[in-house]
């Protein structure tokens, strides 16, 4: 069996995620970075980068409560999160600096997420080198989006860039690491960034 076809395999992840009525089984690699890091705060604001399917953002959903707010932003329309209160859905490319003016007015938050992946073409080089972008985007729009002590989590495919990234994350936030959570599919070659502690005086 190759890896596309261990890939359309439903897993434990997938059935539960089903079960549990979450959009994707992704939504397990972010609670385990909450369990570990408490990065999402009760009551708190939420930028989630990338949102589609929408899982993410049920997450941080269910944690931040009533009193807090999630905004969701994606390529595409995300039609199963229009229902949801406290929750503000956006098409929109973090690349377009009119957006990004919008988001900072809804600011500042006090986590950034970002389980965002870069169309892939099968070529790993290629494929690696676009989720570096995308995560060094992600990582450059902190000083305008998110709050002193703020966190960040960016998922990256691992290509030769991780710690020249993780080296931003250190010089912007008190913490910084490379998390692979138990969730990530074995043969995936993809790593969350995680930086707590945002700090704009660095």
């Amino acid at each position: 069996m190759g890896r596309g076809d261990r890939r359309s395999q439903p897993d434990h992840y997938s059935i539960r995620a089903r079960k549990e009525g979450f959009a994707a089984r992704s939504i397990y690699k972010l609670q385990e970075i909450q369990r570990k890091y408490a990065v999402i705060p009760t009551g708190g604001r939420v930028l989630d980068i990338g949102a589609a399917p929408g899982s993410w953002t049920q997450f941080a959903h269910s944690v931040v409560g009533p009193t807090g707010h999630v905004v969701a932003v994606d390529l595409s329309p995300l039609p199963e999160l229009e229902d949801f209160t406290n929750v503000t859905p956006i098409v929109g490319d973090i690349f377009d600096t009119a957006l990004i003016e919008s988001l900072a007015a809804r600011g500042p938050f006090h986590t950034v997420i970002s389980d965002a992946a870069p169309p892939t073409t099968g070529n790993r080089t290629v494929d690696t080198s676009r989720s570096a972008a995308l995560v060094e985007q992600v990582i450059s729009l902190c000083p305008a989006l998110l709050r002193d002590g703020g966190t960040l989590i960016a998922k990256l495919f691992q290509g030769g860039e991780e710690q020249s990234l993780l080296a931003q994350v250190r010089s912007r936030f008190s913490m910084g690491r490379l998390v692979k959570p138990r969730a990530s599919r074995s043969e995936s070659f993809e790593v969350f960034l995680v930086g707590t502690g945002y700090t704009s005086q660095r």
